[in-house]
């Protein structure tokens, strides 16, 4: 597991520069303007990393507007104490207000407008950390960006089930370290936020996450995927599968369509990418990249990273590197 760590802003009456200087070690290159011509800017705010997610505890007690010239690659919750924050995306504007959350997809920023006494706390999911938690809910590779709804009426039973978590992750953290749960504890947490988000705020797989579970699989499925699991790293097609399964393949191919709403070779192919995965963010792990594709059943180098960057967001190698512990 990694660490958390802390990091602690706080600036008063500074200069528009200034507050650029910052966004840009922080979050991105940007510009910073005051909302009113030639005031200066206060703010202050309290930030966590933890694992492929950050927390934080912002204020801004004067007004102003900030333009990224590049936003961070995630997805990002905020949800409000205080005052209003609108986000222009370029083809809409979306407001964070009081009994209002607000959950967008950063890379589509433009430009953030904070209005004086703004606070809120703020969470950022990777994007590859969110298709993953979707992937295993959906038992299937995830294809393409997940589209919220972005606003979250704090009103609702689900949203005030959402904020009440926010509130207990950022409760958790903003506390001594001595007194700080481990970092397992708070990357569950996270990892129960990125779940209810999923499950809560409408979203283009909120169809396929509300459909009801099978209560039981035939056996022949099941024979499936245990042949499936059992030799991973072994070539196999359709018929190999259904052969050892005892079925035909229009019926291995029904069931899997029935019950697990893939193809066989698309489920075969979701086990490869999850345990190479796997492989990959285990800091114990000394095989290079090739080495782990070849031993999960990937013989072509070039098609197993576009299969996992589009399956998790991120390169293989990207996922390595974190997994050992060379970046956070």
């Amino acid at each position: 597991m990694r660490y958390v760590t802390q990091s602690d802003f706080k600036i008063v009456q500074a200069s528009p520069d200034a507050m650029s200087e910052h966004y840009a070690k922080t979050l991105s290159p940007a510009l910073v303007e005051p909302l009113q011509p030639d005031a200066l800017i206060s703010v202050e705010d309290r930030h966590f990393a933890v694992g492929r997610c950050d927390v934080w505890n912002g204020k801004c007690h004067s007004g102003m507007k900030v333009t990224l010239s590049r936003a961070p690659d995630a997805y990002a919750l905020y949800l409000p104490s205080s005052g209003v924050m609108e986000v222009d995306t370029g083809r809409k504007q979306l407001v964070s207000k009081p009994a209002t959350a607000l959950l967008a997809d950063m890379s589509r920023f433009e430009r953030l407008t904070l209005h004086e006494d703004r606070s809120h706390i703020g969470m950022a999911f990777e994007k590859s950390a969110m298709i993953q938690q979707l992937s295993e809910l959906l038992d299937a590779p995830v294809v393409g960006r997940i589209d919220f709804d972005h606003a979250i009426d704090l009103a609702t039973v689900s949203g005030a089930r959402i904020a009440a978590l926010g509130h207990l992750v950022w409760n958790s953290l903003n506390v001594a370290e001595a007194d700080r749960p481990s970092s397992a504890f708070v990357e569950r947490l996270m990892q129960a936020m990125m779940i209810a988000l999923l499950e809560s705020v409408p979203n283009n797989y909120s169809a396929r996450l509300e459909r009801p579970v099978s209560p039981a699989i035939p056996k022949r499925l099941k024979r499936a995927i245990e042949y499936m699991h059992a030799n991973v790293s072994s070539p196999m097609g359709i018929a190999d599968i259904a052969q050892e399964a005892g079925t035909s393949v229009r019926a291995l191919q029904a069931a899997f369509q029935q019950f697990k709403n893939t193809t066989p070779l698309n489920y075969l192919r979701a086990i490869r990418l999850e345990g190479a995965r796997k492989a990959l963010t285990d800091p114990k792990c000394c095989q290079s990249v090739a080495d782990v594709a070849r031993s999960w059943g990937f013989s072509h180098m070039g098609r197993f990273a576009a299969l996992y960057h589009q399956s998790f967001g991120e390169m293989p190698s990207n996922t390595a590197k974190m997994g050992r512990g060379d970046s956070l």
